[in-house]
């Protein structure tokens, strides 16, 4: 052991992550929140939780805190002095691995009085998930999981709630590797390229003795804001109601009694639904108007663009039509009677629309209040962009009034249901879909999060995701063959101009034409998609405005050039009533 890890102690270690370096490094994650909030660095970190396994994982949990602002992580961190001490022997040769440590390693000189000398040391700190080491620590290692106990740490391995030999198996092959390290390798490799809130690694398993076999894989998925999570529970219910278009849940590691990491099924897949949408109507438009200056007043007949939809959207058109009985399946698996926070209910409509009217209205005047602040000049304060504000919630008190039914039924929903949520697989031209991310919408807090919505809710999310894509494949074209080299221009502009500037928009009708193609696409998949569903109109409405409005803030915060997107969602709301 190095001697510097005799120093690491909770006082040391404060000290380091209340260091600007150490906030910045934080700053530069996917899976911290509120970037713009704290980008300052005039925030304190507290150590909730802190402890030493295997003598170089500190096990923490850290509050974040300033003014009226407090969140938690779970960040387990790995120290090393030479990177090689933190590698499985079969690690040690590859290159993409160090590379992807180093990358993601905070480091700081600190001096330290050591018997009246001063000596300098190198921090080196690692997120503890990138590395086999960790895992193989806190799943395996008998002596690690026998201190669970004290350090208000709990292991959990579902065996009872599986009937079936393939998940059985996968249980118990944990149990076994936990009894028996030594017979079996084990391989890590992250999923979702770092672009994930949560972080995701696949965990392979090979027994030795058997080599020919294929490995068992699994899902670590490490849950970093420190809160107690919907997602283990939820996953239980779809178990016990059979469903199987969802992972199996295997186990969970409690900290003082909230989910940190869930070990998950590893559902086959070749890419997730929104891959299908994207790449087939980018290939659509790209082919059809290859060249931009030819005559295709031939599509201004809706049977001509059906036909093209036929011939390059197939894929799409097919999950399109499937996807909806997909969608209904999983709102009927999430019902749980026995469960209270699992049952349906039947609310008053008068009341749910009245609060859920002054929840959006409540939104749209914080979002108004951020548009002030910005300069005059700014886009986000162009009169017809701030109208569409206003138009909005006329929309709202519209759709409240007109609501006929007495009655909404609310029941848990997935809450943030949107294409990349929803992996694919294809055999013999045959699809399967597998919902992911039970965590409920990430804009709610987490007793917002527990409470029931119709299923409304999971549709206008699915349905944003459409237009999203629409209005993005439209700013490519544009982009590609509109925007002039010689001038500075930027698609979203033009996009405006077209939209909200009949007089300042591009002379080519071509654009008229595309938007009108998208349009059609849009509309024709709604169809198909809401199809077989019992769903009401007025309350997937209501929905779809609160998703943009939380797509709006976002842009705004992150992404200003991309208002566009959102603004342009809720035009066609109050263009369409």
């Amino acid at each position: 052991m190095g001697i510097m890890l005799s120093f690491i102690d909770n006082n040391l270690v404060q000290d380091i992550f209340n260091s600007n370096e150490f906030k910045g490094w934080l700053l530069s994650k996917r899976w911290f929140g509120d970037k713009s909030a704290l980008s300052n660095l005039e925030f304190k970190i507290n150590l909730n939780y802190f402890e030493i396994l295997s003598e170089r994982i500190l096990l923490t949990v850290i509050d974040i805190h300033k003014p009226e602002y407090k969140k938690s992580y779970f960040l387990p961190l790995i120290y090393y002095e030479k990177i090689q001490e933190i590698l499985e022997p079969n690690e040690k040769s590859n290159k993409k691995k160090i590379l992807t440590l180093t990358v993601n390693t905070f480091s700081k000189k600190l001096v330290l009085n050591i018997e009246g000398e001063q000596k300098i040391f190198t921090v080196n700190l690692v997120e503890g998930e990138y590395c086999l080491f960790f895992w193989k620590k806190i799943l395996f290692d008998k002596d690690v999981s026998e201190s669970f106990p004290s350090r208000s740490l709990d292991l959990t391995l579902y065996t009872e709630q599986f009937q079936d030999e393939s998940n059985m198996k996968k249980v118990q092959n944990l149990i076994e590797t936990s009894l028996y390290p030594d017979r079996y390798s084990l391989s890590l490799t992250q999923l979702g390229g770092g672009n994930t809130t949560n972080t995701l690694f696949l965990l392979s398993i090979l027994n030795n003795r058997m080599p020919d076999q294929k490995p068992i894989t699994y899902v670590l998925k490490s849950y970093k804001e420190y809160l107690e999570s919907l997602e283990p529970a939820t996953l239980f219910v779809l178990v016990q109601n059979e469903f199987p278009n969802a992972p199996k849940i295997y186990g969970t590691i409690k900290l003082r009694d909230k989910e940190t990491i869930g070990i998950l099924e590893n559902v086959p897949n070749i890419g997730n639904l929104g891959d299908i949408y994207w790449n087939e109507l980018n290939n659509m438009i790209n082919r059809e108007f290859k060249n931009f200056n030819q005559d295709f007043s031939q599509l201004a007949e809706k049977s001509n663009i059906s036909q093209i939809m036929k011939e390059y959207c197939y894929e799409t058109l097919k999950v399109s039509d499937e996807i909806g009985n997909y969608i209904k399946r999983l709102h009927e698996s999430l019902i749980y009677q026995e469960r209270k926070e699992y049952s349906l209910e039947s609310v008053e409509s008068n009341k749910y629309l009245a609060f859920y009217t002054e929840k959006l209205n409540s939104m749209i005047s914080e979002l108004q209040n951020i548009m002030n602040l910005q300069t005059e000049s700014s886009f986000f304060n162009l009169p017809k962009i701030s109208s569409i504000l206003i138009d909005i919630k006329d929309i709202i008190e519209t759709l409240k009034t007109d609501f006929k039914e007495t009655k909404i039924q609310i029941q848990p929903v997935h809450q943030d249901l949107h294409m990349e949520q929803i992996l694919y697989n294809k055999i013999d031209d045959h699809y399967q879909f597998y919902f992911i991310d039970f965590e409920g919408d990430p804009q709610l807090t987490f007793t917002e999060k527990k409470g029931k919505f119709p299923i409304e809710k999971d549709l206008a999310s699915f349905l944003r995701a459409l237009s999203y894509i629409k209005f993005n494949t439209f700013l490519k074209i544009i982009e590609k063959k509109v925007i002039k080299k010689d001038k500075y221009e930027v698609p979203e502009e033009i996009l405006y101009n077209i939209i909200f500037r009949r007089a300042a928009r591009p002379i080519n009708k071509t654009l008229d034409v595309i938007l009108n193609v998208l349009n059609i696409w849009e509309i024709k998949l709604i169809g198909k998609i809401l199809k077989n569903l019992n769903a009401h109109y007025t309350l997937i409405t209501y929905f779809y405005i609160e998703r943009a409005l939380y797509e709006l803030n976002y842009e705004m915060l992150f992404r200003p050039s991309k208002i566009i997107v959102p603004i342009l969602g809720l035009k066609e709301i109050i263009d369409k009533s």
